[in-house]
């Protein structure tokens, strides 16, 4: 089967941290967790400082051991291409680096399952112990769990990056109610998002054909978030999205499409 693209990051991070003392490998989970076993005055710590300062490195510069093995080329976009809803299967994942004023790193979205929600079926995409719920019908954002435990909740599922068909100049309104129970907010939002342009991009897992959608707070017009998506992968390749203290920065570093 080979591995996940979580193994690879994982896998990268080890070749770079496996030289401590008392320090050996005896698992890289399929979700990308390392387990070692550590004897006696084993350099835990120091292979635990190592592992950190390889993920903030795997997040500046992208990992260029998972990339495809042919360079991937922006392929030019079509009517069908920007009118058709993708299907995501089960299996298909997406490798991302991310910046932001917190810090720097990497994350994998795996499409885990099918799942049933007051009677819509919903893609399950996962990502370490959080599962985020996307309605299948327009990819409209339900809620999103942690380890188990509702920690989003959007009514109605009105949330999504994208509304098809996709065309320069089309726009969209969003009105939902947002909870977060562990948190303890909540919030009534509404947003406008449109597709500005058409665009070629270069991202870590190389150049695409996109569409750039720009958000904003529909209640005093700030900038909220502008996403570059692909048809080729189906999905996000660029995301630039306000957060607190500046911006956060995600770009594609690999994907394995089903």
């Amino acid at each position: 089967m080979g591995n996940t693209l979580a193994q690879d990051l994982a896998w990268e991070r080890w070749e770079k941290c496996k030289d401590f003392r008392g320090i050996t490998l005896k698992e890289i989970k399929t979700d990308g967790q390392i387990w070692v076993w550590i004897a006696d005055g084993g350099e835990q710590t120091a292979w635990r400082v190592c592992d950190s300062a390889a993920r903030v490195e795997q997040g500046k510069k992208g990992t260029p051991s998972i990339q495809p093995n042919i360079q991937v080329v922006a392929s030019p976009l079509t009517a069908d291409a920007l009118s058709v809803l993708p299907i995501w299967k089960r299996g298909t994942e997406w490798a991302y680096r991310y910046e932001q004023p917190s810090g720097t790193g990497t994350f994998v979205w795996t499409v885990d399952r099918l799942e049933t929600l007051e009677g819509q079926p919903h893609y399950v995409v996962r990502t370490g112990t959080r599962e985020i719920f996307y309605r299948v019908a327009d990819l409209g954002l339900t809620k999103e769990t942690l380890g188990g435990r509702v920690v989003r909740l959007v009514t109605p599922p009105d949330w999504r990056f994208v509304a098809f068909p996709l065309a320069p100049g089309k726009s969209w309104d969003m009105k939902y109610h947002e909870d977060r129970p562990e948190a303890r907010q909540t919030e009534d939002i509404e947003r406008n998002c449109v597709v500005e342009a058409e665009e070629n991009i270069t991202v870590p897992a190389g150049t695409f054909s996109t569409v750039r959608v720009s958000c904003k707070n529909s209640k005093n017009g700030a900038w909220l978030a502008t996403f570059w998506y692909s048809p080729q992968v189906s999905q996000l390749v660029r995301e630039e999205s306000a957060v607190t203290g500046g911006k956060r920065v995600r770009e594609l570093i690999s994907y394995r499409l089903r």
